[in-house]
């Protein structure tokens, strides 16, 4: 059993995976502070710990941060064509607007090859002694404007495109782990890796100066060092820091000003100045006319991603060489190879496939002897197109697997999410676009929670007492519908006073139940209903031109439990089906107790803070399951 700092308990035995961890802990292994044993000693020594050798090798998170949205890193992929075609693949599939931008690039850097090698020829040729005119060798060709929109445009990549493919690469491996902490089957290694995980949440109100944050989650505090008096109220620009990417922060101030959702990776410092890697989610909540009226701000710390190189590949390449590179011959990893240059090589790795076939047509005539122009495809192989045959569970990359919406908008790390009035209201706000549907907006929350009874009080006391609430629950979208089962994580965003002023609920599918259709049960029948039916089949019908009055068709049409007193009732929610081991008796011990000590324990007001202005913790979290 393991508890987060939000207080959301979990207790569940789960297989390994190889999901990597979102946070780090501590100063790393790349300090080793601790006290140094009785061996380790030598004579005369003053020593307590290891002693430090400098801070060369001494991991930055920082220094990581500018290195993950660098040039070089943007190098890197493109100097992998594979790296580059996955690249090319999420511009096509999520920014279809930047492709032309690549495109423009590519041809850019197609021409300058193109120049390379027209240099490279001229500097080869060979003086002639007989010939004065060869004695010198002839200028260097350049296009110095053809560099320059090169150069330009490869900014643009860099400070656009290269920061949401590296947002899109870490949102796979987030949602991974959020859907699995909700669920409770992360892994017991990663749990202290990943607290607070989906509960860093703030609001912010655009219709006020300067947007400011009008509520927040208890971990928001606790993540960023902040209390409640200092962030409410603020825009959430206190955050920044020396090193924050200026251009996240621009995309950020004009998405929010169009009023649209969007995902920023960027460095952002707590209160005691220690950066951390920020995977931010914005999105507009909009009210039944369409209007924005708040915007939610979910934060998840992935320090420990970006530590890790976490599903990229080039950057993992990159800092290997640096490390491995001498650092005092000052040379950049990509003039090692400047001596073996093939300036022919990297031409041709451009071809496209039109180019190609010009080649393979065309190429070396000046040098062969013609052959037979009747040699066409029926007696080659060369015009065939290769077959690809894969099976439909072949996955393409290990970490990238997720595949973009067919509309090109990335499935984001919250898909499902609804904003709730506190109890005893629970009407529902606001919902993500995935969940709007038609009557949800003002609708109660608690309607929308099928099974049984034990999970709906255990929901109805943790709303009322104003603690997070993980739960397993039967979700039913429509009035007539069974619904399917779905995991619910509740959690509460605090105003000034420090009462609870809205719920953040994120829906997550139940994973052993994907794809599962639910059919709708019979009621059960009354065997009277049967008799009467045979009975009904062995009289004759009454023929079509039979005059009988509306008071006889009523007492023929009466129902059963309109003659002998009994009621029948056939609606599904009347059911009474046979309840589970978990639900007979009492609520769970667990449930049971935290439920029924909060009345006989004082609670730390949800307003009080510690000297450091954190909220103090709540003194449980409650999780539920309908078995």
């Amino acid at each position: 059993s393991s508890r987060s700092r939000a207080n959301s308990t979990s207790s569940y035995q789960t297989n390994d995976t190889s999901l990597p961890p979102l946070q780090t802990k501590g100063a790393g292994d790349d300090e080793i502070l601790e006290p140094l044993a009785e061996e380790e000693i030598e004579p005369g020594s003053f020593d307590l710990v290891v002693p430090s050798h400098g801070d060369n090798g001494r991991y930055s998170l920082e220094a990581r941060s500018e290195l993950l949205f660098s040039k070089d890193h943007l190098k890197a992929i493109f100097g992998d064509y594979e790296l580059l075609r996955r690249f090319t693949d999420f511009i096509h599939s999520v920014r279809p607007d930047s492709l032309p931008l690549l495109t423009y690039y590519l041809d850019c850097l197609k021409a300058l090859r193109a120049i390379a090698y027209a240099n490279a020829i001229a500097n080869g040729l060979d003086s002639l002694p007989e010939y004065e005119f060869s004695s010198a060798n002839p200028h260097m060709t350049g296009n110095s404007s053809l560099e320059k929109k090169a150069e330009d445009a490869f900014d643009i990549l860099v400070q656009e495109d290269l920061p949401a493919y590296i947002t899109y690469t870490w949102i796979q491996i987030v949602s991974l782990s959020i859907k699995r902490r909700i669920t409770g089957t992360l892994p017991v290694q990663l749990r202290e890796m990943s607290e607070g995980l989906a509960e860093v949440f703030c609001l912010t109100d655009p219709s006020r100066h300067d947007n400011p944050i009008v509520m927040a989650s208890e971990e928001f505090h606790r993540t960023t060092q902040y209390g409640m008096n200092y962030v409410i109220g603020r825009n959430c620009r206190f955050l920044q820091g020396p090193k924050t990417n200026p251009y996240s922060v621009k995309r950020l101030r004009e998405k929010c000003l169009a009023g649209k959702e969007h995902y920023e990776t960027f460095l952002n410092y707590r209160r005691d100045g220690s950066p951390f890697m920020n995977l931010l989610m914005v999105a507009p909540l909009y009210d039944s006319r369409g209007t924005v009226r708040y915007f939610i701000g979910a934060q998840v710390d992935v320090s420990g991603l970006a530590k890790e190189n976490s599903g990229l590949e080039a950057l993992q390449s990159l800092v290997a060489e640096r490390e491995a590179a001498d650092v005092t011959s000052g040379r950049n990893a990509y003039e090692d190879d400047e001596e073996e240059r093939d300036e022919f090589r990297e031409l041709s790795e451009m071809f496209n496939p039109v180019e190609l076939e010009t080649v393979r047509k065309r190429g070396g005539n000046m040098h062969r002897v013609s052959q037979d122009e009747n040699q066409t495809a029926a007696s080659t192989n060369w015009h065939k197109p290769r077959i690809l045959i894969q099976d439909d569970y072949s996955p393409v990359h290990q970490v990238n697997s997720a595949i973009p919406l067919a509309s090109g908008k990335l499935s984001g790390v919250y898909e499902h999410y609804l904003l709730v009035r506190p109890y005893p209201s629970l009407r529902i706000l606001f919902a993500s676009p995935s969940l709007r549907l038609p009557g949800i907006l003002q609708s109660n929350f608690m309607d929308r929670i099928g099974g049984s009874n034990r999970v709906r009080e255990g929901l109805s006391h943790a709303f009322a007492d104003g603690h997070g609430v993980t739960a397993k629950v039967r979700w039913v979208s429509r009035s007539s519908s069974e619904g399917r089962m779905r995991w619910i994580h509740c959690t509460p965003l605090l105003g000034s006073n420090g009462a609870v002023g809205v719920w953040m609920v994120v829906l997550v599918d139940d994973e052993t139940e994907a794809g599962v259709k639910y059919r709708k049960e019979a009621p059960p029948v009354d065997g009277r209903l049967r008799r009467a039916g045979a009975l009904g089949q062995q009289q004759p019908r009454p023929s079509v031109d039979d005059k009988m009055s509306l008071s006889d068709f009523a007492a023929m049409n009466r129902p059963l439990s309109d003659t002998d007193g009994s009621t029948a009732d056939h609606d599904l929610d009347g059911l009474v089906r046979p309840l589970s081991r978990a639900s007979h008796g009492s609520m769970p011990s667990r449930l049971n107790q935290g439920l029924t000590s909060a009345s006989r324990r004082s609670v730390t007001p949800q307003g009080a803070e510690d000297p450091a202005g954190v909220p103090a913790r709540r003194p449980y979290t409650v999780r539920l399951r309908e078995d």
